[in-house]
């Protein structure tokens, strides 16, 4: 993540591994990557944009154990600067991740959508797509 480097993150997968993003974001062209190589290619489209990565740390990092082996649930904050304006921004982040033999097999990513928007400029393409789908 601090480096965004899509291969080195797609490598901790499973190849049939799942990524899901319940929550909608304008940088997203899909809530739900199947397979080691979409999360590659997902990730190496998401990550060109903002590229070098603008997330500068990780605090509050906290897991937490759950009745399932496989499970863990994660939550951290991760301090970020937009390159275009120079402002920084800080956003929270919940993880459910299911790992088996050492490898990732889902992950459902609860991101700030609006801190993430509103720190890259993006809530009028946030507010659009709300405006536009299904799913409100």
């Amino acid at each position: 993540m601090l480096d965004f480097t899509p291969d080195a993150l797609a490598d901790l997968f499973a190849e049939d591994a799942v990524y899901e993003f319940p929550f909608l974001a304008p940088q997203r062209e899909a809530s739900r990557y199947e397979g080691r190589e979409q999360i590659r290619a997902g990730f190496t489209r998401a990550w060109a944009s903002p590229y070098p990565s603008p997330v500068v740390g990780f605090r509050d990092v906290r897991v937490h154990d759950t009745a399932d082996p496989e499970l863990i649930i994660a939550e951290h904050e991760f301090d970020a600067v937009n390159h275009a304006t120079g402002d920084s921004f800080t956003s929270g982040f919940v993880l459910f991740l299911q790992a088996r033999e050492a490898q990732i097999i889902h992950v459902r990513d609860y991101a700030d959508v609006l801190r993430v928007s509103a720190g890259f400029g993006r809530l009028p393409q946030l507010f659009e797509q709300l405006q536009n789908t299904d799913h409100v």
